[in-house]
């Protein structure tokens, strides 16, 4: 555990939350060493090669209760009881836990941002930040950087193991070609998975952007373990915040105030801090808006030899962009990530799988704040949009598809959706017996195959079966479709007044207030949001530097 810095009384920039973008906006505006930057951040601090060996792998498995906010709950559905939601808290947010997937979306994600008032950031004018933060190591040319602090590497297709090579080919065989580039020019594919890792190690925004070298500068001020009571509002202006730290209140000053809390806690901070619906700074748009991917896992049985080589680490290899074609929908709507082990310990080396979702959702939801504890409320309402829910149905029919390919069965078999939740978690446990439970488990998958669909119905039910009745189908993707980690649009970026922030990303109605992360986002973007997270930063750190100069 690093020492606890002293907090200054009063800084030029206070940076609430340390995840993608609160590590980014420290690195950039810490570099004019006139001024002083305190970022905030509510879980632990770990410096560059000092990250917890969960962190630091390049398969992810950092989603820990030691790394994730306690106690956070949503409502996936109306009628559907809370249940737990995984948010990062830990030094460099999403990008420390979360997959490692380096997606930008695509170009008319950003020129719809500009045409529902968000001038300025259509997609002419975000492309050099995504070029400024990326050092791409296989694509060059006009829409790639080479020199950025976050690292993009991808697996090339000779190298895929045998489950995603079937797929591909399966895919290939039903008109989705191999291409190199999944952040290039717009079209439906088969593609290496970009992602922000070297072969063994996690390359997030804390260990790219806060490095020694960043974390020496006497003007930055990087303090941990801390949590945000409100924000400090005095004649129309926030002047600074109201932090615990140990228990004990204490107030900072600051010349601007910078929210970077996320998509669920941005928005609960300003509602805490009378910034709102109905409240003393009338905010309409403040918690609204809430957007998410829709995703259901769909899981198969490994052939002993299709199994992945120990020498490649990572769990994403190769995915699918393709379009639904359902009716008032865009292109590339669909995404399909293919895993050829989902674990490191037996069970998950003998389990592969397809992750289906929605990746331009048009259900919308909320974050309110709950009067007791003041925590945020999330209600996602997913798949509420007739479309959404049709869209994942057609992906189950879609993914059966590829599955029943002649290639695809010679490495796999027995598909399944794993919704058993408890007995997949005490079989992954570390501790001695679980470790026990998990081989045995492992072992059954060889047994005869009547006996090895008996053994995997513990984990949920079979694929064949759902397929086999559409009402059923559709119910069960409605009761088991989950929220993915890429929220966003609870404090949408506009130039109306239901907005929240402006195209500066100030918060409307407020001076020295802005928010920086992904609760700015008009509407989703087809792709993982930790990198349109980081461009965000990345632009905002010079509309914030041109405005002091």
């Amino acid at each position: 555990m690093r020492p606890d810095p002293v907090l200054p009384s009063r800084t030029d920039y206070v940076i609430v939350g340390g995840g993608t973008a609160g590590c980014i906006l420290a690195s950039r505006l810490s570099e004019d060493p006139r001024v002083t930057v305190l970022l905030i951040e509510a879980g632990e601090d770990h410096a560059p090669g000092e990250e917890p060996e969960e962190i630091r792998d390049s398969f992810p498995r950092a989603a820990t209760p030691a790394h994730l906010w306690p106690g956070l709950v949503v409502e996936r559905r109306a009628g559907q009881p809370p249940r737990p939601f995984e948010q990062a808290r830990v030094i460099g947010g999403g990008s420390s836990v979360m997959g490692m997937l380096a997606m930008r979306g695509l170009p008319d994600d950003y020129d719809q941002w500009a045409a529902e008032g968000a001038q300025g950031w259509g997609w002419a004018e975000v492309l050099p930040y995504f070029r400024k933060l990326e050092r791409d190591e296989d694509c060059d040319g006009p829409l790639h950087g080479r020199d950025g602090p976050l690292s993009v590497r991808r697996q090339p297709p000779e190298s895929w193991p045998p489950f995603c090579r079937a797929i591909s080919d399966a895919a290939q065989g039903r008109g989705l070609p191999v291409a190199e580039d999944l952040n290039g020019p717009p079209a439906d594919g088969v593609y290496p998975v970009p992602m922000n890792n070297t072969p063994r190690h996690r390359v997030s925004a804390a260990s790219a952007y806060l490095t020694a070298e960043v974390r020496a500068r006497r003007n930055l001020v990087v303090a941990a373990r801390i949590s945000v009571s409100s924000i400090l509002i005095r004649d129309g202006r926030a002047t600074g915040v109201e932090l615990v730290r140990d228990g004990a209140a204490q107030i900072v000053e600051a010349g601007e105030v910078i929210l970077s809390a996320g998509t669920l806690h941005s928005p609960a901070l300003l509602l805490r801090s009378g910034i709102g619906p109905g409240l003393r700074i009338a905010a309409a748009g403040v918690g609204a808006g809430l957007q998410n991917h829709p995703l259901l896992p769909l899981s198969v049985v490994l052939r002993r030899h299709a199994l992945q080589s120990d020498a490649i680490r990572p769990a994403f290899q190769n995915c699918l962009r393709y379009s639904s074609g359902h009716p008032d929908t865009p292109g590339g709507d669909m995404f399909m990530t293919v895993l050829n082990k989902t674990g490191l310990h037996p069970l998950g080396r003998r389990i592969g799988g397809l992750m289906l979702a929605v990746y331009k959702s048009f259900s919308r939801g909320e974050v309110t704040l709950d009067p007791a504890s003041g925590a945020p409320r999330v209600r996602f309402n997913l798949l509420a949009d007739e479309r959404d829910e049709a869209r994942l149905a057609g992906a189950v029919r879609f993914a059966a598809a590829l599955l029943a390919d002649p290639a695809v069965r010679r490495t796999a078999d027995t598909a399944f959706f794993p919704v058993n939740g408890p007995l997949i978690q005490r079989l992954a446990r570390p501790d001695p017996a679980s470790r026990v439970a998990n081989r045995i488990a492992a072992a059954a998958l060889d047994a005869p195959a009547m006996l090895r669909r008996i053994a995997v119905r513990r984990a949920g039910p079979s694929l064949d079966r759902l397929l086999r009745d559409e009402e059923a189908l559709r119910a069960f993707v409605r009761d088991q479709a989950v929220p993915t980690g890429h929220v966003c649009g609870t404090c949408r970026m506009g130039s109306d007044d239901a907005s929240v922030v402006d195209p500066r990303l100030r918060v409307r109605g407020l001076d020295g207030l802005r928010v920086v992360d992904a609760s700015v986002m008009p509407s989703m973007v087809r792709a993982n949001t930790n990198i349109p997270v980081a461009m965000i930063a990345e632009k905002a750190a010079d509309i914030i530097k041109g405005e002091r100069r």
